[in-house]
């Protein structure tokens, strides 16, 4: 990018880190990122002061902003749900001198972002076929909270849906999850026990608490990290709360690749996705991926593979902005 070209702002925010980098305005066929920056959200008391910052380190100016946000957005807005952040399309615009923004969920990112990944972005979870040129394609993951979204695709034309589906029901697959559920409903209010309570940082240390309950053992890991950091190390009771987080996230893909008619193909992100998932627990994770009953051949035939790419929120922003661009041309 040379410095006389136009210029948009794109952003991946999550519960924990803000992600800010610059990018052509005008659409590419695949677009170029550049002058990646990351903030801690808790380091500044808004969105615009983490802008700020970044323009102030970077000395551009943009004329248009397609920011991912950690949450639902409405009517231009966002109220991020773990983190107090509330951005606006309209106070973003006025930070940026009236330029053009864009708010979309980091899963909606997330799924503009697939037919732009190669072969090198990614990593296969078991021995399945590649992913389809026509059909639907999902996209899940653990991080702070967990987030899905698809690209449906007919054949002639693809949208984004936007869901909410990691604030959907637990349902446990086997008498140990049955007990983790009953520990997890006396917790929560109303009883009801999310798919995200489990599969996510904070779900870690959940997992590891109630077995530790079941066992009759203190629990002693604090945080998501300390948990992988021991599997890591060897740790029994690490590796079994890791093993029990990759069947559960198995399962779950598989009844959101159902719901979602994802024939395509299942993709995994998030940082807690990242960090645990490999090709060694491919295994463990398709075996409950594809018990699905009479299902079962249809979920073998879907192929699952981990994001690798670094900074696929960014791309997905990019992504995003290509597309905004592209129907309003046609417009």
């Amino acid at each position: 990018m040379t410095a006389a070209e136009p210029l948009a702002l794109i952003g991946d925010i999550g519960g924990t880190n803000c992600r800010l980098a610059l990018t052509p305005a005008s659409p590419t066929e695949r677009p170029q990122i550049s002058d990646i920056r990351t903030y801690r959200c808790a380091d500044h008391p808004t969105f615009e002061d983490a802008v700020a910052a970044f323009l102030g380190e970077t000395g551009a100016r943009v004329g248009a902003a397609v920011i991912a946000v950690a949450g639902p957005v409405s009517g231009g807005a966002v109220a991020m749900t773990n983190h107090p952040w509330r951005i606006t399309e309209r106070g973003l615009s006025g930070r940026l001198g009236g330029a053009a923004c864009r708010l979309i969920n980091d899963f909606e990112a997330l799924a503009h972002a697939l037919p732009a990944l190669g072969e090198g972005d990614v990593l296969p979870l078991g021995e399945t076929p590649a992913p389809g040129g026509r059909y639907t394609l999902a996209v899940m993951g653990a991080g702070t909270g967990f987030g899905t979204a698809a690209l449906v695709r007919d054949g002639d034309g693809q949208a984004v849906l936007v869901a909410e589906g990691g604030h959907s029901g637990f349902s446990p697959g086997d008498a140990t999850e049955v007990d983790i559920w009953k520990r997890l409903a006396a917790r929560f209010p109303a009883g009801y026990v999310q798919v995200e309570h489990l599969l996510s940082g904070p779900g870690l240390v959940h997992i590891h608490r109630a077995l530790c309950e079941i066992e009759g053992e203190t629990p002693g890991f604090e945080t998501p990290h300390a948990i992988t950091d021991a599997a890591d190390a060897g740790d029994q009771r690490a590796l079994a709360v890791i093993d029990r987080f990759v069947r559960i996230f198995g399962a779950v893909a598989g009844d959101i690749a159902l719901a979602q008619g994802a024939r395509g193909g299942v993709f995994l992100a998030g940082g807690v996705s990242q960090r645990i998932l490999s090709a060694e627990r491919a295994g463990a994770f398709r075996a409950r991926f594809e018990a699905k009953g009479e299902f079962s051949p249809y979920l073998v035939a879907i192929p699952t593979q981990l994001i690798t790419h670094p900074q696929p929120g960014l791309l997905g922003a990019a992504c995003a902005l290509k597309n905004l661009r592209a129907s309003e041309a046609r417009s």
